[in-house]
């Protein structure tokens, strides 16, 4: 990640890029699992840059997402869920019964899935972890007790969580910590939460 100063404060930012470069280093990783890739544009590295702020997480993790396929992904959720941390995903209706989907893996796990009740797409692709107003919320629900320190982090770009958006085509990524960008996106995550409470296209719970 880079760092740059805007408003005073110091915010990291990682620009990640995929396209017809990024699968050219696929053999060596499959051959050597060390592998000390150089490409820039490496989708394995691509995707571990995305895992490991997941992992990362202390205490939410907001997902709205078009299309979540991949298991890398699924796993490192799955992680974050058995340290305690809250979990919550918007996708869409459409896409919740598509082929290879999580969907069903993920409210298994005991995720509230929420999607809208219409035929426009809910095309987002973004990812809140730790934004301080979600962290303040839960911190009330647990008398105030913090159990680590933690880090804001916004995830958004083109790309959707499947192979194919990691392996196949063009698009692009920003992970970044800035603080502004993390709470417009919070924000418009919890409208969505609340306006689709009610649709009949929710994912009930069944852990």
């Amino acid at each position: 990640m880079e760092n740059y100063r805007l408003r005073n404060q110091i915010n990291q930012i990682n620009v990640l890029i995929l396209n017809e470069s990024s699968e050219l280093c696929k053999s060596s990783h499959l051959q050597d699992a060390s592998f000390k890739c150089q490409n820039d544009y490496c989708s394995k590295r691509q995707l571990q840059s995305i895992v490991d702020e997941i992992d990362r997480a202390q205490y939410s993790i907001d997902i709205a997402m078009y299309i979540f396929t991949l298991h890398d992904l699924m796993e490192s959720i799955d992680r974050a869920l058995i340290r305690g941390v809250l979990v919550r995903l918007i996708s869409d209706h459409e896409m919740n019964c598509s082929s290879g989907a999580r969907i069903s893996q993920l409210s298994k796990l005991g995720i509230e899935i929420r999607a809208p009740d219409t035929t426009a797409m809910m095309h987002h692709k973004f990812m809140v972890i730790d934004n301080s107003t979600r962290v303040k919320e839960i911190l009330r629900t647990r008398d105030g007790k913090r159990k680590s320190t933690y880090r804001s982090v916004l995830v958004f770009g083109s790309i959707n969580w499947t192979m194919q958006g990691f392996s196949g085509n063009w698009e692009n990524c920003v992970i970044t910590s800035d603080s502004y960008l993390g709470s417009k996106f919070q924000m418009e995550f919890e409208r969505m939460w609340k306006a689709f409470e009610d649709s009949l296209s929710n994912v009930k719970l069944t852990a």
